[in-house]
């Protein structure tokens, strides 16, 4: 599943997928661009490489209203599309059997649609203080690495 959340409402945007390659990533965010028509869009997401690569980098020339920001390392709560991972992990999967593809196909599409009607804006409970700490040891760490 490939996920995308409204800070300002916490709706989700997914696409179950079999794959999680790089043009099944633009292919989302085309999906996503058309949920949010004319309008700026700062996608924050981690550093796979699908978000990364060539592919990922000419789409977002052919999207000059996108911009995509990369969380540091250990900060994955800062990308909502991971919290929501989260929420359907604790409140859906680990509650629920599936004995083929299709009914757990089935279940996440459920799972998000009732979710999207429960759903409010996203508030952050580790203030940017914390984000800011993350990100010094992170460059601290990378920094050291380099120099050994």
């Amino acid at each position: 599943m490939l996920a995308a959340v409204d800070v300002a409402t916490g709706r989700a945007t997914t696409w179950v997928n079999k794959t999680r390659k790089a043009d099944d990533f633009v292919t989302f965010m085309d999906r996503v661009v058309g949920e949010y028509p004319k309008r700026r869009l700062c996608v924050v997401m981690d550093n796979l490489n699908t978000h990364k690569g060539t592919l990922a980098q000419a789409w977002l020339e052919a999207h000059p209203e996108v911009t995509f920001h990369y969380t540091p390392t250990h900060a994955s709560w800062v990308n909502l599309a991971e919290c929501f991972f989260s929420i359907l992990t604790r409140q859906g999967l680990q509650q629920s059997v599936h004995r083929s593809n299709q009914q757990l196909v089935r279940f996440l599409k459920d799972f998000v649609k009732q979710y999207n009607k429960n759903c409010g804006p996203y508030v952050w409970s580790k203030g940017p203080e914390k984000l800011k700490r993350i990100i010094e040891l992170t460059h601290a760490s990378q920094n050291q690495k380099h120099t050994q």
